[in-house]
């Protein structure tokens, strides 16, 4: 009889976690548009937290979700592409997007807000493009900087790595230099909302 009232305890706790789990993952979990970005993302013993989120808009077409990860959150761009720090874009695709257009997306907004740089950037930028996949819709590709090793392009099984602290800052300018695609979009990266 003793045993019965214990096993009672147990299960009632079993039940209990098992219904508050499900509520605490979504506190680490932050959904856009039906896509989920955990809060946080461990990278080689670094701790990268989501600073913002946003939907990347070709004219009236949603084409990715894309969440904005740094070591340090901040509200101010030049700081997030300047700091020597661990940092990461990841672009979750909402529709097919072809290896040219992706590719020339990336090269227009890295020219337009690192002109002077770029020609010393070539090769690296030529060796990125080779790498990066046309995407189709839900996959998922990611860029991420970490001091002393470079940038990491991941997607679609390939993943490259990019020496050098200017390619990164030019990377990073795509989204949050002065001149950005979408202000809207670059303003949801530095201050947390989608």
């Amino acid at each position: 009889m003793m045993r019965i009232p214990r096993l009672k305890g147990w299960i009632y706790s079993a039940v209990a976690t098992f219904l508050v789990v499900p509520s605490v993952a979504t506190v680490y979990a932050r959904d856009v548009s039906g896509i989920s970005l955990p809060e946080a993302v461990s990278v080689n013993g670094r701790e990268l937290s989501l600073n913002g989120t946003g939907i990347g808009k070709k004219l009236l077409l949603e084409v990715y979700v894309i969440g904005l990860y740094l070591e340090t959150r901040t509200s101010n761009a030049a700081a997030a592409i300047k700091a020597d720090e661990g940092k990461r874009i990841v672009l979750t695709m909402l529709r097919d997007v072809s290896r040219k257009k992706f590719v020339q997306a990336v090269e227009n907004r890295m020219v337009r807000n690192s002109a002077p740089i770029m020609p010393t950037l070539r090769s690296q930028l030529d060796a990125l493009e080779e790498a990066l996949p046309a995407l189709k819709k839900g996959e998922v590709v990611d860029f991420t900087y970490l001091p002393g090793s470079g940038t990491t392009m991941r997607g679609q099984g390939q993943e490259m790595a990019i020496p050098g602290k200017d390619f990164a800052d030019a990377l990073f300018s795509a989204w949050l230099g002065p001149e950005p695609d979408s202000q809207a979009l670059q303003h949801s990266l530095l201050t947390g909302g989608d």
